[in-house]
């Protein structure tokens, strides 16, 4: 591959083919290939055990899922070697991590590992890269990958294998410490941060002359001076190669020599990257670059997107790129004492006092910060990312004075609204005064506090939320001048309905053909009296003006919202007086009138002479007629009443009106029952009539009574001159007259009564006694004769017992049987 295009041509020919992977083997990736491409869409080979191979193209985040790593957060570590090629670095990784890398045909001693490879080991959660050796035949005097390569591996690993030959120890080229001296000087450059990295130097083929001690002393010896030689930044002038770097040293037997003794050196140097108990532990946490699996790939790239930038390594672009990485740490460390400052008040509900006080240093310090430190490197960087860490801050502190300036506007919209309330709740208030003072105390007030709050040289604008106030008050004021419409169309519709409850009954009470034409122009004349005192002439315009503002459409509407409400108050009067009940006592009213009195209003005394049936059916007739008067609301002319055209629209918005049957105030169905009702009322009053002449003629003469005292004089005087007899009548008298002041009339006749029954009874047992007959009734003479017919014979039947009032019991009825009678 030559480029990152030919490599994503190369993936979309290729599909991958899912081979499955036995444990403790893992595929492995080519994160960047000889070319210098990174692996966005690389390569994966899997290598499995019987030597069979499938390549598939994948990115690294596919890679991380695949071999269950890119969910691994921060738990998870990356190792890395360096070395001289054909020194055994990808044999010395498969021996401790388990891993598959190629490594080299010792009988053609020709370069294996191209680009950078990367495999998780058998370890838990560990990932190794096998980078491409260096000084090799193949590259010859073009070191620029080599030295690419290098810090790409020093910049990402947590830990770099150092491999190289004990005969190498000592060596400036043969231990690659010229690369190592570029690489430290350009890491410090580009990637200086808090994180440390384990060099760990393998040793290979050590055969115990020199000690691992002396050897080590060597190497960390060279380090050193390697060290004091670079060319640092000021801040880490006087620092140490420890400082960023910690140094381990272990050494290996021969491989091919010493098979059984290299074998167990690996052991035991494996033990140092799984075991957290081993004194020479790798993994130290300060040693992690805190960057989630997820996320590594993108990391990387980024990594050697700046390494790639800096060709050749030179000091031009070394410094740029020291520049931009400086320049990003410090203004990282500025916006974090920003958001320290501003934390306080970010997202606090209500208004927080002194704002501006607050934003305004919070973004000189953080500026003050930037400036003291990246100031002194390339201008252009520091000039560029001062704009970045500037319009970060005025972003956030545009966002806090925004979410300050939507509290104030709630506030303000909320005081105004208070405001009017209150003043609109005092007697003799003027609504416009009172809007408009209201207004400008909002207005005025949100201005101030916005302005309070503004940071100098941050750009905070709040004429949007100003106009989006006013209008927003502009809203309210409307709604509060259809309110106090509303208020003022029930106050005139109330006193429109009191001048008809005046005035509504007389004209109902007297109905005729203009009935509804009198309502009508009545209506009217007490509506246009309601708004006259709104009413305003102007070159014979007549327009309304209802102290309320608004525009000229405004107020129109407010007046036919006015007009629309009185005629329901007149739909609800006519609703009202034209109930069925209500229109049956006024038709019975009207029937009385005619028929009970004559014309000149004087009560009759009827007579046998006088015509009933006529007076009767010409009532009833007159009663009848003003039915449809009442049921439907109808000029002389014949038209039906029906509402002024410029309230219709708005009637017919009405859920209490159905506009079309305004003037039907009763249906057919509803008329009937009156009908019925008032002629049962009008037959009750006639037989009434007829009785009182009937009665009148079967009045007994007086005559006969002087007749009757003519023909019984002489018993009169008989019964007057006899004192036993007279003393009799008196006594007679005496006990009738007590009784009947007692109310003693009613109990001595039923007990007279009582006791002639019982003498009967008595009389009627004696009888039988004497005769030896048993008592029989009709039912038991007709039963006794049907059982002789049968052959059969009856019980005897006892006599019954008697009331209080000298009858038979109900107890001994209830003995008898059905069909018997006492």
């Amino acid at each position: 591959m030559t480029s990152s295009s030919t490599a994503g041509d190369l993936a979309e020919g290729v599909t991958e083919v899912a081979v499955p992977i036995p444990a403790l083997v893992y595929p492995q990736i080519q994160v960047i290939d000889e070319n210098k491409v990174f692996s966005y869409a690389g390569s994966v080979l899997l290598i499995l055990l019987k030597g069979l191979t499938c390549v598939s193209r994948n990115t690294v985040n596919d890679y991380l899922q695949k071999v269950d790593l890119l969910s691994a957060g921060l738990n998870y570590h990356l190792i890395s070697v360096f070395g001289s090629q054909s020194t055994g670095k990808s044999t010395l990784l498969n021996a401790l991590f388990g891993t598959k890398f190629d490594v080299m045909d010792e009988s053609k001693r020709r370069q294996t590992t191209k680009g950078i490879w990367m495999s998780r080991a058998k370890q838990d959660k560990i990932l190794v890269m096998d980078v491409e050796g260096t000084d090799g035949r193949e590259r010859g005097e073009d070191q620029d990958f080599e030295r690419k390569a290098a810090l790409f591996a020093l910049a990402t690993s947590e830990v770099l294998i150092v491999n190289i030959w004990e005969h190498q120890v000592g060596l400036y080229q043969g231990a690659n410490m010229g690369l190592l001296k570029t690489v430290f000087e350009v890491n410090l450059s580009l990637f200086s941060s808090p994180n440390k990295s384990l060099l760990l130097f393998v040793i290979r083929d050590h055969i115990g002359v020199t000690p691992l001690e002396n050897l080590a002393a060597t190497l960390t010896a060279d380090l050193e001076r390697i060290w004091e030689s670079l060319i640092k930044p000021d801040p880490l002038s006087n620092s140490k190669i420890t400082n960023f770097f910690s140094l381990q040293f272990t050494a290996l037997p021969h491989k091919i020599l010493q098979p059984e003794p290299f074998r167990k050196a690996v052991d035991g140097l494996g033990h140092r990257f799984d075991s957290k108990d081993h004194e020479h532990y790798v993994f130290e946490k300060s040693y992690h670059r805190n960057v989630p699996a997820d996320g590594w790939s993108i990391y990387a790239q980024n990594v050697w997107t700046q390494i790639e930038l800096n060709k050749d390594l030179d000091l031009p672009t070394q410094q740029v790129l020291v520049a931009r990485f400086r320049c990003e740490e410090i203004a990282g460390l500025a916006w974090e004492r920003f958001e320290n400052d501003v934390k306080p008040v970010e997202g606090m509900s209500g208004l927080v006092a002194g704002l501006g006080d607050i934003m305004g240093p919070a973004r000189q310090v953080a500026l003050e910060i930037y400036d003291a430190q990246a100031s002194r490197y390339t201008r252009t960087v520091y000039e560029e990312k001062r704009q970045e860490l500037l319009a970060k801050i005025d972003a956030k502190l545009a966002h806090i004075y925004g979410h300050y300036i939507s509290t104030l506007h709630k506030i303000a919209i909320q005081k105004f609204n208070t405001s009017v309330t209150s003043e609109l709740g005092r007697p003799n208030y003027i609504f416009l005064d009172s809007i408009q003072a209201a207004k400008s105390e909002t207005l005025d007030a949100f201005v101030a506090a916005a302005t309070e709050a503004q940071v100098e040289g941050a750009l905070l604008p709040f004429e949007s939320e100003l106009q989006s106030l006013t209008s927003d008050i502009e809203e309210s004021v409307s709604r509060l001048r259809a309110l106090e419409a509303k208020k003022l169309g029930s106050r005139i519709t109330r006193r429109l309905t009191s001048d008809l409850d005046d005035i509504y009954p007389r004209i109902y009470k007297n109905p005729n053909e203009d009935f509804w034409d009198r309502i009508v122009l009545t209506f009217r004349e007490v509506l246009d009296k309601n708004l006259a005192i709104y009413k305003v002439e102007k070159d014979d315009v007549v327009t309304y003006d209802l102290g309320l503002g608004g525009t000229v459409a405004e107020v129109a509407a407010e007046i036919d919202q006015i007009k629309m409400e009185a005629w329901k108050a007149l739909y609800r009067k006519m609703k009202e007086f034209s109930k069925p009940e209500n229109v049956l006592i006024r038709l019975r009213e009207h029937f009385e009138e005619r028929f009970k009195y004559d014309d000149n209003g004087v009560p009759r005394v009827w007579k046998p002479a006088d015509d009933i049936s006529d007076i009767y059916s010409e009532s009833l007739k007159s009663a009848m007629r003003l039915l449809p008067l009442y049921a439907t609301a109808r000029l002389e002319n014949g038209d039906t009443v029906f509402p002024d055209p410029d309230v219709v629209p708005a009637l017919q918005r009405d859920e209490e009106i159905e506009i079309e049957k305004f003037p039907i105030l009763l249906s057919e169905s509803q008329m009937l029952p009156i009908r019925n009702d008032l002629k049962r009322i009008a037959d009750s009053m006639y037989v009434d009539a007829k009785r009182s002449t009937i009665q009148s003629i079967r009045q007994v003469p007086l005559y006969f009574y002087i007749l009757l005292l003519a023909l019984g004089w002489n018993e009169i005087m008989a019964i007057l001159r006899n004192p036993l007899y007279f003393a009799l009548l008196a006594m007679v008298g005496g006990v009738v007259y007590v009784a009947y002041f007692l109310h003693l009339l009613g109990p001595i006749m039923k007990m007279g009564n009582a006791a002639f029954d019982q003498a009967v009874t008595s009389g009627k047992e004696k009888l039988r006694e004497v005769l030896d007959v048993k008592p029989m009734d009709s039912y038991s003479r007709n039963r006794t004769s049907a059982l002789a017919e049968s052959g059969s014979t009856k019980a005897d039947i006892p006599l019954d017992d008697l009331d209080e009032n000298g009858k038979t019991t109900s107890s001994t009825k209830s003995n008898t049987s059905p069909g018997q009678f006492n």
